[in-house]
C-alpha cells in the first residue's frame, strides 16, 4: 500500500470510529429516553385497566428494548474505539506525532473491560471498587483521546478537529457528543499531506524514491520540481527535529538531490520509515510535501 492510500486510511478510520460513536451515544440516549417515558407511561397504562398482568408485561417488555439498545450501543461503541485506534496506529506508523491518541484508546478499552468486570462483581458488592477504578480509566483514555485528535486537526490544518478534540478532552458527555460530530465533519475535509499539494494542474513538487536518513546526521531526498521553487523549511514528523542546514535550497526543474544536516539523530529508531515534511515557495504560494525517509544507522 502506498504512503498516500495509508495515510487516508487512517484518516478513514478516525472519522468512521467518530461515526460509529455517535451512533453509540445516540442508541444510548434512546434507551434512557424509552426507560423514562415509555416505561412509565406504560405502567401507568396497564394500572389504569387493573391489569396487573399487563404492568408486569409492560414493564418486563421496555426492559427487553432497553436491553437489546444498550448491548447494541456497546457493540458500536466498541467498534468505533478499535476503528479509532486504528486511525491513530496507521497515521504514528507514518511519522505523525499522535501516538498520545492510540495509547488513549488503549487505556479506554483497559476501562471498559474492567467496567464489564465490575458490574458483574457488583451484584456481591465488591465490584463497586473496580467499576470507580474503571471510570478513572475510562476518562484519562478519553482525554488522551481528544489531545489525540487535536493533534490530528493541528498536523492536517483543520479546525474544526481541533474544536471536536478539545470538546472531547472536556468529561462532559454532552460536549463529547458534540466533540465527535466535529471530528467527524472536519476528518471528511482532511486530505493526506502526501497528496495535498500534488494537484493534477500546475506546478508540482514530489519525491522520487526512498529518501535515506544516516546515523551522521544527514538525510538525502530527491525532489522532482516541475518548475523553479525554493525550500522554506523542512522537519522530521514525530520527533520535529528541523535541519541545520539543507542544500541545495533552491530546486530547479527536474530532479534535485537535496541534503540535510539535522546533527544529533540518537532518538530515531533504527531502520524505520520517517516523514520529512517540507516547505516549498513556488512563485509566492507556500505549500507543504510529505517525503519518507529509512533512517539506517
Amino acid at each position: 500500500m502506498s504512503l498516500q492510500n495509508s495515510e487516508m486510511e487512517g484518516i478513514k478510520n478516525l472519522r468512521s470510529g467518530s461515526l460509529f460513536l455517535i451512533i453509540s451515544v445516540l442508541l444510548a440516549s434512546i434507551g434512557v429516553i424509552i426507560a423514562i417515558t415509555g416505561g412509565l407511561f406504560g405502567f401507568v397504562f396497564s394500572l389504569g385497566t387493573l391489569s396487573a398482568v399487563g404492568a408486569v408485561s409492560s414493564i418486563f417488555g421496555t426492559l427487553i428494548g432497553i436491553v437489546v439498545l444498550v448491548l447494541l450501543s456497546a457493540i458500536i461503541g466498541l467498534i468505533g474505539i478499535l476503528r479509532i485506534k486504528s486511525g491513530f496506529s496507521i497515521l504514528k506508523s507514518l511519522g505523525r506525532d499522535v501516538g498520545i491518541g492510540g495509547t488513549g484508546t488503549t487505556i479506554y478499552l483497559v476501562g471498559l473491560i474492567i467496567a464489564i468486570i465490575g458490574a458483574f462483581l457488583s451484584i456481591i458488592l465488591i465490584g463497586l471498587p473496580i467499576l470507580v477504578l474503571a471510570e478513572f480509566l475510562i476518562l484519562i483514555g478519553g482525554i488522551l483521546i481528544g489531545v489525540g485528535f487535536y493533534r490530528v486537526g493541528e498536523i492536517y490544518n483543520e479546525g474544526l478537529v481541533k474544536i471536536g478534540g478539545i470538546l472531547i478532552i472536556i468529561p462532559v458527555g454532552l460536549l463529547n457528543f458534540i466533540g465527535f460530530i466535529l471530528a467527524y465533519i472536519g476528518l471528511g475535509k482532511v486530505k493526506p499531506l502526501a497528496t495535498a499539494t500534488q494537484q493534477s494542474f500546475g506546478p508540482q513538487v514530489y519525491q522520487v524514491g526512498q529518501g535515506t536518513i544516516k546515523n551522521n546526521g544527514y538525510a538525502y531526498i530527491t525532489l522532482y520540481s516541475s518548475t523553479p521553487a525554493s525550500i522554506v523549511s523542512a522537519r522530521i514528523e514525530g520527533v520535529n527535529i528541523m535541519p541545520i542546514s539543507i542544500s541545495p535550497t533552491v530546486l530547479q526543474i527536474g530532479n534535485n538531490e537535496v541534503t540535510m544536516f539535522f546533527g544529533n539523530l540518537q532518538s530515531l529508531s533504527p531502520n524505520s520509515p520517517y516523514i520529512i515534511t517540507f516547505t516549498i515557495n513556488i512563485g509566492g504560494n507556500i505549500i507543504n510535501i510529505s517525503t519518507t525517509a529509512i533512517y539506517q544507522p
